[in-house]
């Protein structure tokens, strides 16, 4: 082998050495079984829909692999105090990468002119936080975005919201979180 030869060879190998080490340092992507896990448990945040910004809690306290179910509240904030109060139960699947999506499942305080909508998010790094996105399949755009924090204090939740949760279940691929909005 000549010796220029050798010395590509060895500045290949520091480069895939390096490559290696970059890539190890790089955070994980959330597994979907680990980020369904560490989904149990109380969020907190708002949403925006055609009725404004409005206040909810996601309660998850079941969870089988990557499938969970729970509760969804919405409610009131002080600058938007016209919004009513209900919930619902919900299932989800949380997918590689952190993505989720959550379907609603049986309203168990519906307001009246209350429509379900989409919501797609992402788990944030960590899993202290989600985000995403709401749609409203059928009626154009009426809602944008939800926050959610994990919140680490009991929720306020009306007692009329605290039914029993659905036993966990599938979803079909693709479906996302009901939420309520005013058309």
């Amino acid at each position: 082998m000549a010796q220029s030869d050798t010395i590509r060879l060895a500045a290949r190998k520091r480069w895939v050495a390096a490559a290696a080490l970059i890539l190890m340092a790089m955070p994980a992507p959330i597994r979907a079984q680990e980020a369904s896990s560490a989904l149990i448990g109380n969020w907190q945040g708002t949403y925006v829909c055609a009725q404004g910004k409005t206040g909810l809690t996601l309660t998850i306290d079941r969870q089988d692999g990557d499938r969970f179910s729970g509760v969804f509240q919405f409610y009131p904030l002080r600058e938007n105090i016209t919004v009513p109060e209900g919930c619902f139960t919900v299932s989800g699947r949380i997918r590689s990468g952190g993505a989720l999506d959550i379907t609603g499942s049986k309203w168990i305080e519906r307001p009246n002119g209350y429509i379900t909508v989409d919501l797609h998010g992402r788990v944030g790094q960590g899993g202290a936080d989600m985000s995403g996105t709401v749609e409203t399949p059928g009626y154009g755009r009426l809602c944008s975005r939800f926050e959610l924090t994990r919140s680490t204090t009991k929720p306020s939740v009306d007692d009329t919201c605290r039914a029993e949760a659905p036993a966990v279940s599938s979803t079909p691929e693709g479906s996302g979180l009901s939420v309520a909005a005013a058309p």
